[in-house]
């Protein structure tokens, strides 16, 4: 994928970033690309592989699969109705430790995380990762932050929803 940073505009790189401020978590659809050698893995050592059947009815190889979502027409969103945002990310390899990418010296603290999509729960107990393992190797749930001026928060997660995303003020700076 290749990004542009519209005219008149500087990059989001978190300098931004302070205490107080507010941090919205945007779900996931599932893997995206975070674990992929650890879903394989897993799926070889089962006996139906990637035909194996998950709690919710889906295969392992469909739930696998299923499309990531774009996050762009929420950054649009959030730059058309002029929202103070001072950093996003992808929560990609790595898991919510994405959440302290920037490279401040500032604490980052959650306390609402997602429903965990099942194919994740599924991979976390084949692997027999802790819960500190799958939060630190999948996103959990968890497919973008917009970290945001402390009281922008809602504003935020409601715009996300207007975009189709399910999004919540999960922590904060």
């Amino acid at each position: 994928a290749v990004g542009l940073v519209p005219e008149g505009r500087e990059p989001l790189l978190g300098a931004e970033l302070r205490p107080g401020d507010e941090i919205v978590l945007v779900s996931s659809s599932g893997l995206h690309a975070n674990g992929a050698s650890l879903a394989r893995a897993v799926a070889a050592r089962l006996p139906d592989g990637y035909e194996t059947a998950l709690a919710d009815g889906k295969q392992l190889g469909e739930a696998l699969i299923v499309p990531s979502p774009i996050y762009v027409p929420l950054v649009r969103a959030l730059l058309a109705e002029e929202i103070s945002v001072h950093y996003l990310s992808h929560i990609t390899g790595h898991g919510l430790l994405k959440l302290m990418r920037p490279a401040r010296d500032l604490g980052y603290r959650i306390s609402a995380l997602p429903p965990v999509p099942e194919v994740l729960s599924f991979l976390v107990g084949q692997a027999g990762l802790s819960e500190a393992e799958a939060y630190s190797t999948f996103n959990m749930g968890t497919g973008f932050a917009v970290y945001c001026a402390a009281g922008e928060g809602e504003r935020v997660a409601a715009l996300a929803r207007t975009c189709g995303y399910n999004a919540w003020v999960a922590g904060g700076v």
